[in-house]
């Protein structure tokens, strides 16, 4: 790598931090169970799901509570997938948002992020704020006033909240960031993206460089949304569900010794690693040139430089805290993805979502029980914490950078054809949007033939609501059919016709899904041809009907972009 690119590289990546889950406390009064019947009535602030407008003052009472959570149900939550706000709200009084290779990069973002939440999925609602400021400190009292004020908005500490609005000041603003906090739950997540810190930067070696690492930052951020909210979904209750300690005891949140949710290399290095994947994905369908093999080659090395220059260094270096932490949490989990296919999910979806089930278990230790209950170390044991460090801290020093690098790396079309599952609905239904089936080579992967894309991803596997319609078009030389057998007719099954419409002519097809409870997986295949379809998993997604503070406002969908 030229000196030019490392350099770019290195400001980038310092830059591209961000989180959730801390920030100043308040008193929740809900530290006790209660029910729907008892709550006292609060009003929906925003009933129509506007942007950059709360939906709460004040924190609701709980709709119930256990041993360790107070589990909630905000108003929002009964938005459909496809409606849950995306806010993408700009600043421009001072600098215009520019264009690179002829595409702006409003289109960008919004294409971007659309795509992160169709692969990821989205649970809460989310503001982005985009500020073309270029330099920062060229922005205007009345544009920074306006930024502050609509930060403030959605993402105050709700016990002072007016002083919030009035006192506020986010400038300058130090680095791109996105998460979703405990603090602020009632009033979803934000993503802060700066033009001059993201693609507003000089250095690049080219448009291409520039489009990728950019790409990869803005991935990063909402992959941060994404964990950050996914750990407090409780998935059978359909409820946010927020430590009770960290109310009461914020220095949980923040304790010198211990990680409150995530270790950090996981923290940042999970985000890193889904960025490039994320970005990778997106760019691909997009024609955009891009390398994330390079970029993670680019993290490994860093991390090889660090561990070789002292014997004594350790993975746990980055339990809390450090910028060499990224490159670290990024090697760790490629290491990890060599070991077991199976590992790639585990470091895209299920670590994040089998936190709460491990928080509740073992309270305070969520962050390496959930590490031990997903990434496995064979065919049928999962690792421990402690030895996967260990081991990881053996392994990084047992060869040449070269021949290291070889054991984990994987090409771009691995990576961009890596199938994530979350566990949470991304496919939006056939009002939103009719999903393409396309077919073509195989890129990865046993046998030959053809093979389904969707979203550019081989044999996508889709989270679909139960009950919900979907629409797909698909090649008429490959006729796109369902079953509940994996293959279809080509593996023993028969073709599932309930609720399925075709139109022969248009080469479409509709279905309304089963109810979870009878059919909680359907296959997709081409009649006409055997190995070319994956997996579609259903389910019950709908928020608990006893929504917490209901008062008169009521409830509203859609979303759009704020300017």
């Amino acid at each position: 790598m030229n000196n030019k690119y490392w350099l770019i590289f290195l400001v980038i990546f310092i830059t591209a931090c961000g989180g959730g889950g801390g920030g100043s406390s308040y008193n929740s009064s809900s530290s006790s169970s209660s029910s729907s019947s008892s709550t006292p009535s609060i009003t929906n602030l925003n009933p129509t799901n506007a942007c950059k407008k709360a939906w709460y003052t004040s924190m609701p009472e709980a709709l119930s509570s256990n041993t360790v959570f107070n589990n909630y149900s905000f108003f929002w939550q009964q938005t459909s997938f496809e409606n849950m706000p995306v806010c993408e709200n700009y600043y421009e009084s001072t600098t215009a948002i520019i264009s690179t290779g002829g595409v702006s990069w409003k289109t960008y973002v919004n294409e971007l992020i659309e795509y992160s939440k169709n692969t990821l999925g989205q649970i809460v609602p989310v503001n982005v704020f985009i500020l073309g400021a270029n330099p920062q400190n060229s922005v205007t009292a009345s544009e920074k006033a306006t930024y502050n004020t609509d930060f403030a908005t959605v993402q105050a500490p709700l016990s002072n909240y007016s002083n919030a609005l009035a006192n506020y000041d986010g400038f300058p603003i130090e680095s791109a960031g996105g998460g979703y906090s405990h603090e602020s739950a009632p009033n979803g997540a934000d993503i802060q993206i700066p033009q001059s810190l993201v693609w507003g930067q000089s250095g690049f070696a080219n448009n291409d460089e520039q489009i990728q690492q950019s790409l990869k930052i803005i991935a990063h951020e909402y992959f941060h949304v994404y964990q950050n909210s996914i750990k407090f979904y409780n998935e059978s209750a359909k409820t946010i569900s927020l430590p009770k300690a960290w109310f009461s005891n914020p220095s949980l949140i923040d304790s010198p010794t211990i990680p409150a949710y995530f270790p950090w290399y996981i923290e940042e290095g999970g985000a890193e690693f889904g960025g490039i994947v994320l970005s990778a994905k997106y760019a691909f369908t997009k024609g955009i040139s891009t390398n994330p093999t390079q970029q993670f080659e680019d993290h490994f090395g860093i991390a090889f430089d660090y561990f070789a220059g002292d014997a004594g260094r350790s993975l746990e270096d980055f339990n809390l805290t450090g910028n060499i932490g990224y490159s670290a949490g990024v090697s760790a989990l490629l290491y990890l993805w060599s070991v077991d296919e199976r590992n790639f999910n585990a470091a895209m979806s299920k670590y994040y979502t089998a936190w709460q089930e491990a928080e509740l278990v073992r309270s305070g230790n969520g962050w390496q029980d959930a590490f031990e209950d997903v990434f496995w170390k064979n065919g049928t044991e999962y690792y421990t914490l402690s030895e996967f460090v260990t081991e990881f801290n053996t392994w990084i020093r047992s060869d040449t950078k070269s021949n290291l690098w070889n054991v984990i790396a994987k090409t771009s079309d691995e990576i961009m054809h890596a199938d994530v599952i979350p566990t949470t609905v991304n496919t939006p239904n056939s009002t939103s949007k009719t999903i393409a089936v396309q077919a073509a080579a195989k890129v990865v992967g046993a046998g030959t033939g053809n093979r389904y894309f969707i979203d550019g991803v081989q044999q996508k596997t889709l989270v679909v609501k139960a009950g919900q319609t979907y629409k797909f078009s698909y090649p008429s030389a490959h006729p796109f059919k369902f079953s509940t057998t994996a293959n279809g007719t080509h593996g023993g099954g028969s073709e599932f016709t309930t609720d399925v419409t075709v139109n022969s002519g248009t080469n479409e097809i509709t279905i309304t899904m089963p109810n979870s409870s009878s059919v909680t997986t359907l296959y997709y295949y081409c009649s006409a041809h055997s190995g070319m379809g994956g997996t579609i998993l259903i389910k019950d997604q709908t928020a608990s009907s006893g929504i917490s503070g209901l008062g008169e406002g009521g409830l509203g969908g859609g979303g759009g972009s704020g300017y």
